[in-house]
């Protein structure tokens, strides 16, 4: 089954939660990298930054699983089973795709191109535009009119932008 016919059957529920998990993924990932920016000439280095984005983007994945889990749980007296055990993993799977480029890019810099600083930063904007890419793909079905689609897409890149200013100067 192609991406689009999995998209056309998923519930506006799991196309919610799918868009959630990216967005917090994509902001935890940030969120990481900034902190990292800090540190850079503190002698940890680029692996050192892959192990840190893994096991923040790591936890946050297997915190979703869980929670997930429970409250299938509380609600239904039983955990998902089935498709619903897959469309769980879809969701949370996304902030595990979220943190793919920004690992990449360090590996890279591991593996020496390009420089560790430049894969931070690169990483960073990476994860911004990201976030303007899915605010995209959320509004292009809606009834909404354009200028409204467009402020959502703004708010969202601007939101990321926010992030990096805030930990930027803190």
């Amino acid at each position: 089954m192609s991406r689009a016919e999995r998209a056309e059957r998923a519930t506006p529920a799991q196309i919610s939660s799918i868009l959630r998990e990216r967005v917090y993924g994509t902001i935890a990932c940030l969120s990481t990298l900034l902190v990292l920016t800090r540190h850079v000439t503190d002698g940890g280095g680029p692996w050192s930054a892959v192990a840190d984005v893994l096991i923040a983007t790591g936890g946050l994945w297997a915190a979703s699983l869980f929670a997930d889990y429970l409250a299938h749980l509380a609600a239904h007296g039983t955990g998902p089973e089935g498709h619903e055990r897959l469309m769980a993993l879809r969701s949370s799977g996304q902030i595990l795709q979220a943190s793919a480029v920004p690992v990449l890019l360090l590996v890279g810099s591991a593996l020496g191109w390009p420089p560790f600083h430049t894969a931070l930063w690169t990483a960073v904007w990476v994860l911004v535009a990201s976030m303007g890419l899915f605010a995209l793909l959320a509004v292009r079905r809606t009834t909404l009119p354009w200028w409204k689609r467009i402020l959502l897409v703004v708010a969202l890149v601007a939101l990321g932008g926010l992030v990096v200013g805030l930990k930027s100067i803190h």
